[in-house]
Order: structure tokens, then C-alpha cells, then sequence
């Protein structure tokens, strides 16, 4: 639920706070990175706040305001002196540092003092920092809001009943702990409002549909158009944004590299280009194929997800409810990614499987020895495909589960469990 920060805005907690906490006291360096706008600022306020309040000397610092990023800049040794005063010294938009990654190590290894840092996009793409401060620096993501992050705000009770379930590791569903129709109905409608707007923090927050549409529209032109065309070092934007509506409205399908470069305008080199500085400034994941014997299964061609919906539906122009959507299923889908790839952070890593004769499931979790199969049939019925059959028939997994509208059920093929898990509680 949420709190309210010195500035008297509300702060909704992030499910990221319990991931840091045990790494506070130790000495690594604590990078916090992810998109813009997905609220790494207030998050390392709050860090912030919550470390005074624990008697730590701490000094606030973001290298959006010059004087301090041309003391960094220019005067390592006067930084320094300024650094040894604290307990911990935070540095938001880290990326803006020359040398920064060089510069931090001479610091960690000359200070007692613990840095936290934070910074657009991956590490090694924006300021080169990971390969000066290998074994001294832990990197963890911010995404927008998740599902829970969001329900936090939009529904306290709603959110209440959801973690007094505990509904925690999935493949752990308890059907004895499901929710009653009405507080599932429930559920399913915020559910459905998160899948059309994504979980920008400005954009949950933002009270109307247009303040919403508007909220995108200064994300996708500024972050996506701008940033990612300076990284890309493009003149012109066209072809960016030709590719984004391309992998926009193929969310859940396989990317074919000819016909992508084909449809997009551009040559393959800068095709493989442009998706890895999306890949990197989480505007999209691509997911490899699973797969044990090459002569039956796909081996090749990754399936594409944006990692937030209500950047996706900007792009497509098109906020239609999911009751009225040809891609409910797809949107649905891509929510489900975001949802796995949250919780089974790499590794392991997210994959799907389908094989030459076009049976395929759409998520495969590896953990350890065991094979876990996630499809996604958002639906009310007990929907079983064959596909799922051909799965367990072949791998044995301990359990398969089937993420759905609101429809909960267990069951079992052979000897593996069967769960169909509602989407919403998670």
C-alpha cells in the first residue's frame, strides 16, 4: 500500500525494496537501472529516507544538476573528500559521468562508503561501468508498475486480499486459496485497465483517459524517438518508428529477420542494431526458443514482448477494451511475459518451444533439472490444448500450468500436476 514521501506525494512501494534490502549492508556498489519514467528517482528517494531513518549519514546526489557532476567530472580527489563524510553516497542519472565506471572504482576501492547509483538503460550501454567494477557492483532492474505495484494503488483492499493469499511462487498455487467470483470480477477489471495503460508510474497515477493517452504520448515521443534515436545516432526517425509499429502489432509472434528488415526499411546489420538498443532500453525482450533436438524443433527465431502494454497500444494507437480487441490474446499474453519475467528473474530465462509441426507453448521456465510449461488461454472455460499434451508427453514436467481469465481448476496428465491459475492473481 502506499506511503506518503517528504514531499507529501503519494510513494507506492516496490517490490524491489525486499529484493535490495540484504544487499544494503554490504560493500558492492548498488546500481538501481531500467527505462526512463519508471520511477528510479522516488524509488531512490524513499532508499534514501529509509536509510536515515536508520541513523546512516547519507548524501543525495544526481548528476542532472551540473555542480555536482563537474566536481565528479573534474576533481575525482575533492569528490572523494566530499564522498568519505557519509555512510552511503546515492548518485541518480549516473550515465551523465564521464569515465564514470573507472572513476567508481577508484572510489570503492579507496572509501569505506557504500554507492548506490542509478541510470537509464543497461550499464554497459550507457556508461561502460560494468567492466571496471566487476565483483564490485550488484545490478538490479526498476521496471513501471507491476500488476501488484499497481493494485497497490488503485484498490488498498483489493490488493490486501491478494497478499493474504499469498500467492507467491507460482508453480505453488494453492487452488484451496483461491479467490471468491466477485473479488476475482474484480480483479479481472483492474487487470484489464493495467493491460491497456502499462505501469508508468504517471500514467497509473494520472486521473482520466486523456491525461493517460497524453502521459504515453510524452514517453513514446521523448524516450522513444529521442533517446533511443541518439543512441542509434539516426538523423531521421522514420525508419525507428516503422519497426516499433512493426513489433507492436506482433506482440506473442516470431520474428522473422528477412521479412522484419524488408517491412521496415531497414538492411539487416541495422535491423539486428535497432533491436538490441530496444532489447537494451527495455522498450522490448526478444525470447529464444527451447528446444533438445534441432531436426524437430525451432532453434532459431526469437518471439518478441514489450515490456509495457500502454507503450505498445501508443504505438498502435489503439486503447479499444480487452472485450473488444481482435488481439485480446496476444495483449494478454504480453502481460503474462511481463508478469514471468518479474518473477523468474534471469536466470532462468524465459523461452518458448514449438516444433516444426507447429505444436508450441508459449512460456518454458527452467529451474534447475525440471522443465516448467506457462500457456496463456485467457478465457472463463477449462481450455487445454493439444499442444500442452504433446509438452508433457515428451519432458515429464512436474507441473504445467494454464494462466486464464478467472477460471481455477487443478487436475493431472500422467504424473504431472495441472493448474489453471487466474492472470489477475499474480
Amino acid at each position: 500500500m502506499g506511503s506518503y514521501c517528504a514531499k507529501g506525494l503519494m510513494y507506492i512501494h516496490r517490490e524491489l525494496e525486499k529484493e535490495i534490502a540484504p544487499f544494503l549492508e554490504r560493500k558492492e556498489a548498488i546500481a538501481i537501472v531500467g527505462p526512463r519514467q519508471a520511477g528510479k528517482t522516488t524509488f531512490l528517494q524513499h532508499l534514501a529516507g529509509k536509510l536515515q531513518e536508520q541513523g546512516k549519514k547519507l548524501k543525495f546526489i544526481t548528476f542532472e544538476k551540473r555542480d555536482d557532476l563537474t566536481l565528479f567530472n573534474k576533481s575525482i580527489e575533492d569528490f572523494k573528500t566530499l564522498a568519505e563524510q557519509y555512510n552511503c553516497v546515492i548518485i541518480d542519472e549516473f550515465q551523465y559521468a564521464s569515465h564514470g565506471g573507472q572513476k567508481l572504482k577508484y572510489l570503492y576501492d579507496t572509501t569505506n562508503v557504500k554507492f548506490v547509483i542509478s541510470g537509464s538503460s543497461s550499464l554497459e550501454l550507457t556508461f561502460q561501468t560494468g567492466k571496471y567494477m566487476v565483483g564490485r557492483l550488484l545490478e538490479f532492474t526498476l521496471l513501471p508498475f507491476s500488476f501488484r505495484e499497481f493494485l497497490s494503488f488503485r484498490d488498498p483492499e483489493l490488493y490486501t486480499l491478494v497478499e493474504q493469499k499469498r500467492f507467491v511462487r507460482i508453480a505453488d498455487f494453492d487452488y484451496s486459496k483461491r479467490l471468491g467470483e466477485e473479488i476475482t470480477r474484480r480483479l479481472v477489471i483492474l487487470l484489464e485497465e493495467y493491460a491497456l495503460y502499462g505501469g508508468y508510474p504517471a500514467v497509473v497515477i494520472a486521473g482520466t483517459k486523456d491525461e493517460k493517452h497524453k502521459i504515453l504520448e510524452g514517453i513514446a515521443e521523448n524516450y522513444l524517438l529521442r533517446d533511443i534515436k541518439d543512441l542509434l545516432r539516426l538523423a531521421a526517425s522514420d525508419e525507428l518508428w516503422r519497426l516499433e509499429k512493426l513489433l507492436a502489432g506482433q506482440i506473442g509472434g516470431m520474428i522473422k529477420y528477412e521479412e522484419l528488415s524488408r517491412a521496415s526499411g531497414l538492411s539487416y546489420k541495422e535491423l539486428k542494431k535497432h533491436l538490441n538498443i530496444l532489447e537494451k532500453t527495455y522498450v522490448i525482450s526478444l525470447i529464444k526458443p527451447f528446444f533438445v533436438n534441432r531436426r524437430t524443433e525451432l532453434t532459431k527465431n526469437p518471439k518478441v514482448y514489450f515490456f509495457d502494454t500502454g507503450l505498445r497500444n501508443y504505438v498502435l494507437s489503439d486503447f479499444r477494451p480487452v472485450s473488444e480487441r481482435n488481439d485480446a490474446g496476444a495483449l494478454m499474453e504480453n502481460y503474462a511475459f511481463g508478469l514471468l519475467s518479474r518473477r523468474f528473474a534471469l536466470p532462468p530465462a524465459l523461452k518458448y518451444w514449438r516444433t516444426k509441426s507447429k505444436a508450441e507453448i508459449d512460456f518454458i521456465v527452467e529451474e534447475g533439472q525440471a522443465l516448467y510449461p506457462f500457456e496463456v488461454k485467457y478465457s472463463s472455460k477449462h481450455v487445454l490444448g493439444k499442444s500442452l499434451h504433446s509438452f508433457i508427453e515428451k519432458f515429464h514436467p512436474p507441473v504445467a500450468i494454464v494462466l486464464t481469465k478467472d477460471f481455477a481448476s487443478v487436475g493431472k496428465i500422467a504424473e504431472t500436476q495441472l493448474k489453471f491459475i487466474p492472470l489477475p492473481y499474480y
